[in-house]
């Protein structure tokens, strides 16, 4: 007798989307803690060892403008903006995303809505900043975090209003 194929009922599709869900909220979380420990080992590079970091970006900037035509210009514009005002103010900001990322990262794992929708607001109010920065200075790498930031403003906030729906169904 030949096997039956079955059709997928509608529970295992919701199990499917369900998965997906998941995975999509373990990559963003995980993404949030990754950046936050990557921004705390440059924060504490840049404060702990100020002069270090300058020197190797001093390097880099020379090696990079060694290096061709492609990334002349990238080692030319780290010379030129290179300081010592601009390492304390790297620190600083390096000091603030990681502690920013680690609170969303955590807050997204409480799995508590009303921190989900902290995180969304919160990544929501720098989009505008990141759009204001990409006219002034095109670039693509500009582009591509503006592009994952919004994408993960719109999936969790998708999420979360599938959710509140099936609550109130």
């Amino acid at each position: 007798m030949p096997a039956q194929i079955k059709s997928p009922s509608p529970t295992s599709e919701g199990a499917t989307r369900a998965q997906e869900r998941q995975l999509g909220f373990r990559l963003i979380v995980g993404y949030k803690f990754i950046k936050a420990a990557i921004m705390l080992a440059i924060a504490i590079w840049l404060t702990a060892v100020p002069g270090s970091a300058y020197r190797a970006l001093e390097i880099l900037a020379r090696d990079l403008t060694e290096g061709g035509a492609a990334f002349a210009r990238l080692g030319h514009w780290i010379q030129h903006h290179l300081s010592h005002t601009i390492m304390v103010r790297g620190a600083i900001l390096a000091w603030l995303d990681s502690l920013s990322s680690g609170l969303e990262g955590a807050l997204l794992l409480s799995g508590k809505p009303w921190a989900h929708w902290i995180v969304i607001l919160g990544l929501a109010c720098l989009l505008p900043f990141e759009v204001l920065s990409i006219e002034h200075r095109p670039a693509i790498s500009k582009s591509l975090v503006l592009l994952a930031n919004l994408a993960i403003v719109v999936y969790l906030a998708y999420s979360e209003i599938r959710k509140t729906r099936a609550r109130h169904r």
